[in-house]
């Protein structure tokens, strides 16, 4: 073998594993400190900054427990690439997959609540912790032909939330119209005292409900009313709407498509693009 070759071979090797060096743990390690482990690679094309990736995305802690599942959301679970918020972080991760792969990738717990979600660290996750991510990258798609899509997607479930009020509200007998924005505002007890407004604090109590009839949440005996100030940001614009059109004492229910409440998103129990009802009381304003 030639000199010239064999100190292409030596550099080769040296900036291999400079690069992807093995760590303890059996990940191997990029310059920057990220761990990661390719479990499958198809060689296709790797996301643009700025492309949107779809993507199944699991996240869990040193202890196997499960932070995050996207599969809960179906396939339509998508991140934007962004620039490398830190050294060895999440967006690096996403950037080495092309259509079709999966990895697992291990990222600091700190610095991921700091630079990526924007929150603490939550006491059950150790300082210095780091979290397993597995993924896997389904489908790459410029940010133009996205936003098209989910505006084609939005319209489409729209219309079809707003079928299935239609058809809620003539099941069960109730003759008002939504209000122009899709929301049904339904007094069964108008009360007595005054309408809130921003700035009021108001105690109320609720049962929650999907469509279907099946409760996710309601207050209780025991936590008594739910109280917080209108206009606060602190709940979604349609409950303030619904809330501004009550008087202190009265009864109502609120039929919100999702476009008004947690939209493609979801919450907790509320999956994405579910209409929610809210049998209200308005206890008392302040």
């Amino acid at each position: 073998m030639k000199k010239n070759t064999i100190n292409k071979l030596v550099y080769f090797l040296l900036f291999f594993f400079l690069f992807n060096a093995c760590s303890r743990d059996g990940f191997l390690v990029t310059e920057s400190g990220l761990h990661y482990t390719i479990h499958e690679s198809f060689g296709k094309k790797k996301p643009a900054l700025g492309e949107i990736m779809y993507m199944h995305l699991v996240y869990r802690n040193s202890k196997d427990s499960i932070l995050f599942d996207s599969r809960k959301l179906g396939d339509n679970f998508a991140i934007e690439l962004m620039k490398p918020s830190f050294r060895g972080g999440l967006e690096e991760a996403f950037a080495m997959l092309g259509e079709g792969d999966s990895a697992s990738f291990l990222i600091k717990a700190d610095s991921l609540y700091e630079k990526v979600f924007h929150a603490a660290r939550p006491a059950y996750i150790n300082k210095g912790e780091k979290l397993l991510f597995q993924v896997r990258l389904l489908k790459i798609v410029p940010a133009v032909d996205y936003a098209s899509e989910q505006k084609i997607n939005k319209k489409k479930t729209a219309a079809e939330e707003d079928f299935d009020i239609r058809q809620y509200l003539a099941r069960n007998n109730i003759f008002v119209k939504p209000l122009p924005d899709g929301m049904v505002y339904i007094s069964f007890i108008e009360g007595k005292g005054k309408c809130p407004v921003a700035g009021d604090e108001v105690e109320v109590t609720y049962v929650g409900t999907f469509i279907t009839g099946e409760m996710f949440d309601a207050t209780s005996k025991e936590s008594g009313p739910l109280k917080f100030k209108m206009g606060d940001g602190s709940m979604i614009d349609a409950w303030v709407e619904g809330l501004s059109l009550m008087k202190e004492g009265g009864k109502s229910r609120l039929v919100i498509p999702s476009r008004l409440a947690y939209g493609e998103k979801g919450f907790g129990p509320i999956k994405a693009n579910s209409t929610i009802i809210y049998d209200v009381e308005l206890v008392k304003v302040h």
